[in-house]
């Protein structure tokens, strides 16, 4: 005997789980497009699946038929919003009873659509028309099998085409179940109010909870403990929460509590595998990104051998663009002869990194983006089908590249059927498109007694024991597509198009009908994110209700926490256990090290000197434990960007040292090669949104180099070259390092040219006799030279040129001479001052944090590498790049 087929069905669209606890045979649940496959299926009806991608295409073909219309200007400015846009609204007109005709009483893009129908054939077909075939199909006298349509919302709620179908089946009304829980109790009057009863005062007990939390943190954590210290309500509790990535961390916590979890999962485009397909067709457009050619070579699963990307990635962190000469060593490297012998590697490189490109101001042809797609697609699924043969495959990963793989396929379609080229804008909309599916992530599996997860009171269509509801706030509903105009046109021409309101009355029933299906109690959780949206309508009803003390100020979950109160949570209780936090690491002015782990560099350099004086501890963290900072490839902040492109910029000019041109043809050069190597070597500040930063980048550097060139040629010098490597030896040892800029007059009188990018301090630090490094240059200048060359920094942002009265570089007005102590004096001292400061070194292994220490605890001459007046927010210069400020206690951990 063949059981009878029961169908629940509402209008609100969507899936409906089985009731709880509950195996089901021959029953069916779900929103419209349930009930639709259900009849397709009986029928014997062949449904042409295809993503929404075609039919908007197919519908764009047909809208550009119409002419000089109303849609005409908004399908030239964005033909795939408006494409499907008009499709959705097309769909919603069938739906409530257009049959695709012209008339002169409709609006006039409704009039439009009727142009665009007019003789054309579609090959996808809509809703409408797929109920219109399961129409024709019981007038040819097909039948259906025995059935029972439970109709969650009277028939006359639906669209007309959907009302000729609900009339052919054996429809009746669903049973309005009674209120669930206890008369009398809070629940129970909540359900009654959101039933449409009397709104009545509703104070709390043990059947309705409220409780705010100050952390979305502290509200998981609160929720797993109170399911941990209740697991026989584990099976017949609900957590309705429409945040799946929350529900995912509420699994995880689960997890930790050795508990069941619900399963949650979530769906987005954000998964590594498919953003190898938008991060490969940026490469397309000139000047790269580098930021994107970052992140395509940092990926965890990349198309580059990982060896390569990884090799690639940090020459990118040291020169940000394709093609500098950072990057072009490093690919000389991985593509030679010794690690690349087949030639394999420069194959694949020149596959996915090296493709034609176009100016982002200009189109780029359909075939380029298709074979970058096919480029994909085929990585892809070749990718997945070697993971697939393994002895244990990740199915979770294997699934996400056949994703990646059918997405590259759509978008080359899509792509192929726009014409034969495309603007930037416009390959952005259609890659939006295809990856709008994304990749299901699941975080647990769902197990046995555990918790269910729901996004919505609409999804308990049965009796439960209790609900925990895990965030109160929620979206705004969809807006009607129509204004009330062009809805009163259609009305007059008999077409009843739904303005919202049966669609949210739908919607909002079944979310009441689900409140009502609770028995036992009802847990209401406050997230701090929930105050920035507005009130799900069903809290809404029952939080106007609530006494104002309750409605106001509802109790904090930390507060409780901290006085032992969560017996007023009752039955949702949890228990609680204290602590002792330890205390973070405090502040450590010396370090107990054992000596003997203590040695001296065979080498030294002006930072490293300076280093050396100003902090010992760091110094020690650095050259002696050499711990390091993190490994993970970034592109360089902008102010060490603009810097180090500017040292570069002067490097290619003036490197090979030579007499010096004049100003102009000097300046002329500089910005020649300031054009030609931005792409290369600071790509960020060529992209379009960089225009007024490299203008004004390029501004500075030729302002800088007027200001350099002028000063030199006054002081009758030439630029001997730029990174000249330091000579000599300091403290028995060499020196390790290069000079920024040497310069030489014909009597052989040397001068040292520093660069800055910017800052105000280096005037002060020449009077003040602080100029280390430069002093540490000039000494190893001076055991070749015979004497201690002229000194200067040179400020690049600002074009100023500061020079010590002791052993200026000679020169016209451009240079600024500041009253200061000569470089020899300088270096005294602080050789002076490291050579007395050296005890910790070598006797009783404790280390100095200087920067931590009171001014008396200093030693002699550590002045001149530390400030003496700084104010309360500033901290020494040593520690300003710092990367061990967390380690001596200069910066907190919490």
């Amino acid at each position: 005997m063949i059981q009878q087929t029961r169908l629940h069905i509402r209008l609100t669209p969507g899936s409906l789980r089985p009731a709880l606890a509950r195996t089901t045979i021959n029953e069916v649940r779900g929103g419209p497009e349930t009930l639709l496959r259900w009849l397709e299926t009986q029928l014997g009806l062949p449904t042409l699946e295809a993503h929404r991608a075609s039919h908007v295409t197919e519908y764009a073909t047909a809208l550009e038929t119409v002419t000089d219309s109303v849609i005409s200007p908004s399908l030239e400015t964005d033909r795939w919003a408006t494409a499907s846009e008009l499709l959705s609204r097309r769909d919603e007109l069938q739906l409530s009873g257009w049959d695709q005709e012209h008339s002169d009483t409709l609006p006039d893009v409704v009039r439009d659509l009727a142009t665009a129908a007019d003789g054309h054939r579609f090959v996808f077909p809509s809703v409408s028309e797929r109920l219109q075939s399961v129409l024709n199909a019981l007038d040819d006298g097909q039948t259906l099998p025995e059935h029972t349509c439970i109709l969650a919302d009277s028939s006359d709620r639906w669209p007309v085409r959907w009302q000729r179908v609900l009339s052919r089946l054996t429809t009746q009304p669903i049973d309005e179940a009674n209120l669930s829980c206890s008369e009398g109790r809070s629940l129970h009057q909540a359900q009654s109010i959101v039933r449409g009863g009397a709104i009545e005062t509703i104070e709390l007990d043990d059947s309705l909870r409220y409780v705010h939390t100050l952390s979305q943190s502290a509200a998981i954590e609160f929720v797993a403990a109170t399911l941990a210290e209740n697991k026989a309500e584990l099976s017949r509790t609900i957590v309705v929460c429409e945040d799946d990535s929350l529900a995912m961390q509420l699994d995880g916590c689960l997890t930790r509590y050795g508990l069941p979890t619900m399963g949650a999962s979530v769906s987005s485009p954000a998964h590594p595998v498919l953003q190898v397909l938008p991060l490969c067709l940026t490469l397309c457009w000139e000047p790269v990104d580098p930021q994107s050619l970052l992140d395509f070579l940092t990926l965890p699963i990349c198309p580059i051998p990982r060896k390569a990307a990884v090799a690639l990635a940090e020459a990118l962190t040291e020169e940000p663009g394709l093609g500098s000469g950072a990057w072009e060593k490093t690919l000389h490297s991985l593509c030679s002869d010794e690690n690349d012998p087949e030639g394999k590697l420069r194959e694949r490189l020149d596959a996915w990194l090296f493709c034609d490109r176009v100016r982002r101001d200009s189109m780029i042809s359909a075939r380029a983006v298709r074979d970058r797609c096919a480029l994909v697609a085929k990585w892809a699924s070749g990718r997945a089908m070697l993971m697939a043969d393994q002895d244990e495959p990740q199915e979770l990963l294997v699934n996400a590249l056949h994703v990646a793989a059918g997405q590259a396929a759509l978008l080359g379609e899509l792509v192929e059927s726009q014409g034969s080229e495309l603007s930037q804008p416009q390959l952005s909309r259609l890659l939006e498109e295809a990856l709008s599916s994304g990749v299901e992530s699941v975080g647990s599996i769902q197990a046995n007694g555990g918790p269910v997860h729901v996004h919505s009171l609409a999804e308990i269509t049965d009796a439960c024991h209790r609900v925990i509801w895990l965030g109160l706030g929620t979206g705004d509903a969809s807006a009607c597509r129509w204004s009330a105009d062009q809805l009163d046109g259609l009305r007059d021409s008999g077409i009843q198009v739904d303005d919202g309101t049966d669609a949210l009355t739908s919607l909002r029933t079944a979310e009441a009908r689900g409140l009502c299906f609770v028995e036992d109690a009802l847990l209401a959780v406050l997230l701090p994110q929930d105050v920035e949206k507005r009130w799900h309508p069903i809290w809404l009803a029952i939080r106007t209700a609530l006494s104002e003390t309750a409605r106001d100020n509802p109790p904090v979950l930390e507060n409780l926490i901290q006085s032992n109160d969560v017996s007023s949570l009752t039955p949702f209780t949890f228990a609680i256990e204290s602590k002792q936090v330890e205390a973070p690491q405090g502040l450590r002015p010396v370090w107990d090290i054992p000596v003997e782990l203590l040695k001296d560099r065979e080498t030294v350099s002006a930072t490293e000197l300076q280093s050396r004086l100003a902090c010992p501890l760091k110094w020690v963290f650095s050259y002696q434990a050499k711990l390091h900072s993190s490994s993970i490839a970034q592109l360089p902040n902008e102010f060490q960007l603009k810097g180090s492109f500017c040292h570069k910029v002067l490097e290619y000019v003036f490197g090979d040292g030579d007499e010096l041109t004049s100003v102009d043809d000097a300046v002329a050069c500089v910005e020649q090669v300031f054009d030609e190597r931005l792409p290369l070597d600071a790509a960020p500040f060529a992209q379009p949104d960089k225009y007024l930063d490299r203008q004004q980048l390029r501004k500075e550097l030729s302002h800088a180099t007027r200001v350099l060139v002028s000063t030199l040629k006054s002081g009758g010098y030439r630029i001997k070259g730029l990174e000249v490597d330091v000579r000599g030896e300091a403290f028995e040892k060499p020196f390790i390092g290069s000079i920024d800029c040497l310069a030489e007059r014909e009597s052989g009188e040397e001068a040292i040219v520093d660069f800055k990018y910017g800052g105000k301090k280096y005037e002060q630090w020449i009077a003040e006799g602080k100029a280390v490094q430069l002093a540490t240059y000039a000494y190893s200048r001076s055991k070749e030279a015979g004497r201690f060359p002229a000194v200067a920094y040179l400020v690049l942002a600002d074009g100023l040129f500061y020079t010590p009265t002791g052993g200026p570089v000679h020169g016209d007005d451009n240079r600024t001479v500041v009253e200061g102590p000569s470089i020899q004096a300088v270096w005294n001292e602080f050789e002076s001052a490291i050579s007395g400061a050296e005890s910790w070194l070598t006797d009783g292994g404790l280390v100095p944090a200087r920067p931590l220490q009171t001014l008396e605890e200093w030693p002699d001459g550590t002045r001149i590498v530390l400030e003496t007046n700084l104010k309360a927010t500033e901290c020494q210069s040593v520690c300003k790049y710092c990367d061990y400020q967390h380690l001596c206690g200069l910066r907190q951990l919490l």
